[in-house]
């Protein structure tokens, strides 16, 4: 087994920052990322097979990512990045193990960076399991990593800025967007200002993004949320109505629109599992998507040396990910003595200060997406919750009623709801919802699954022949 100082789990925004500051100090880091290159989801290239009428309204994150990536190959003499590398475990003694290449491998480390992002908020609704029913995240990853466009007729439904990114990459591939479904309702002219203030950055982009959609003539429908999909073996129709401030519908309004592609993005949970396995405590945040890890001012978690970073510490955006990165990764170096307390500090002060300066921005945007409770009213008996055990909502309801489980555990090994594929990825937050509803509890009371290893899906062969390193 290989012993190691600072190992990084995570190449995307936050991963990759945390790596660049410590290695700047001297410090010899890992980093793990279970894809082949590093950059993450938000980082990424545009597909080059794919002609876009205006590539450079899409070309901001790639060039922001092409500077961090450049730093990051500078600084490459201390940093060992081993590619295809999916963690699967993190165990006692502060051990992790991961799987590469057919392969089992064992670390043992001294201080652990978490920087593994979030997944997507699944909402179930009737027909969400049709095909031509994406997540926001699925369909930008098929069109800018694989150059497919995975339809002709979108309809967008979800909340925040996200969307409009989408709509834009959606157009320039070639694809008509009918319609944007925006749940949330977005503030005053005055708020909104407030908000965005010395972020000029972020009001540019956004300005963007909004007249590409202009030029498309693409409606944004405020305070409007889709009821659900139909069609024969794929998605033909789909039907929406207005919400209320609860995002519950209001049926009355209902509409009924042909498309062949419908595209979720309601938003991220955050991906704590190995936090979890690491033993750091967790609270919960709605407003940040949930279960959370506890840190202080420099990214450690309650767990010495271990830190947590990125939208897998609540969910904020590729921007505050890198500066939780960098301030981790100068805080690790400190904490192991590649650093003075003073320099540190120092280093951690510009960081610091653009963190604070997009608070008030992230709030607002907090205020104006966080899922409201009849989001996850819109399923009905039939729904399928739990797509991996084919688990459906008359199911999870009647063991709620007749078992009475005590937390969310309970009623997973009861139904065997989140056992599935997907660990609990695609149900897990649906189940806390609908559990804490039909109690009439609040969603944190009713606690949080309980990670095993494997965290993801490996091959069985792998544990026929463990390496240790």
């Amino acid at each position: 087994m290989k012993h190691i100082e600072m190992v990084i789990i995570g190449a995307g925004p936050a991963g990759i920052s945390a790596a660049i500051e410590a290695a700047k100090s001297g410090m010899k880091v890992t980093v793990l990322d279970e894809n082949a290159k590093t950059g993450g989801r938000i980082f990424s290239q545009l597909n080059e097979g794919l002609k876009f009428n205006d590539p450079k309204a899409h070309s901001s994150d790639f060039k922001k990512g092409t500077k961090l990536l450049t730093e990051f190959l500078a600084n490459s003499h201390n940093i060992n990045f081993l590619s295809n590398a999916q963690v699967i475990g993190i165990f006692p003694n502060r051990e992790l193990a991961y799987h590469q290449n057919g392969k089992l491998f064992r670390i043992r480390y001294k201080g652990l960076i978490i920087a593994t992002g979030a997944f997507e908020r699944s909402v179930p609704f009737p027909g969400w399991t049709l095909p031509g029913v994406f997540t926001a995240g699925g369909t930008q990853t098929l069109i800018k990593m694989q150059g497919i466009l995975p339809g002709k007729k979108f309809l967008l439904a979800g909340t925040g800025p996200l969307q409009l990114v989408l709509a834009n990459q959606i157009i320039e591939a070639g694809g008509e967007v009918e319609a944007i479904l925006e749940a949330g309702k977005t503030g005053s002219w005055y708020e909104t200002m407030r908000a965005i203030w010395g972020n000029w950055n972020l009001l540019v982009d956004g300005l963007r993004y909004l007249n590409g959609i202009r030029k498309a003539k693409v409606p944004i429908l405020r305070n409007h949320l889709i009821l659900k999909a139909s069609g024969d073996g794929q998605v033909e129709k789909a039907v929406f109505s207005k919400c209320d401030q609860d995002w519950k519908p209001i049926e009355s309004t209902s509409q009924t629109i042909e498309v062949d592609t419908i595209c979720l993005g309601y938003g991220f949970v955050p991906s704590v599992d190995l936090s979890r396995l690491a033993g750091c405590e967790h609270q919960f945040e709605a407003r940040l998507g949930g279960w959370i890890p506890v840190r202080d001012t420099t990214m450690m978690t309650s767990v010495p040396h271990v830190y947590s970073v990125g939208d897998g510490s609540g969910v904020a955006g590729n921007i505050v990910a890198g500066l939780e990165g960098r301030i981790a990764g100068i805080a690790a170096a400190q904490s192991f003595g590649y650093l003075s307390q003073k320099a540190a500090k120092q280093q951690q002060s510009p960081f610091l200060n653009a963190l604070r300066k997009l608070t008030r921005f992230r709030k607002y945007l907090d205020n104006m997406s966080v899922p409201r409770p009849g989001l996850y009213e819109l399923a009905n008996d039939k729904t399928l919750i739990c797509r991996c055990e084919e688990i459906n909502l008359r199911t999870i309801k009647k063991a709620i009623q007749e078992v009475k489980p005590e937390n969310i555990n309970e009623l997973k090994r009861t139904t065997r709801a989140g056992m599935g594929h997907c660990q609990h990825k695609m149900c897990g937050h649906a189940l806390q919802e609908i559990m804490a509803a039909q109690l009439g509890i609040n969603p944190s009371e009713v606690g949080a699954i309980r990670p095993r290893p494997p965290i993801k899906p490996v091959p069985l062969g792998v544990f026929e022949d463990l390496e240790r390193l």
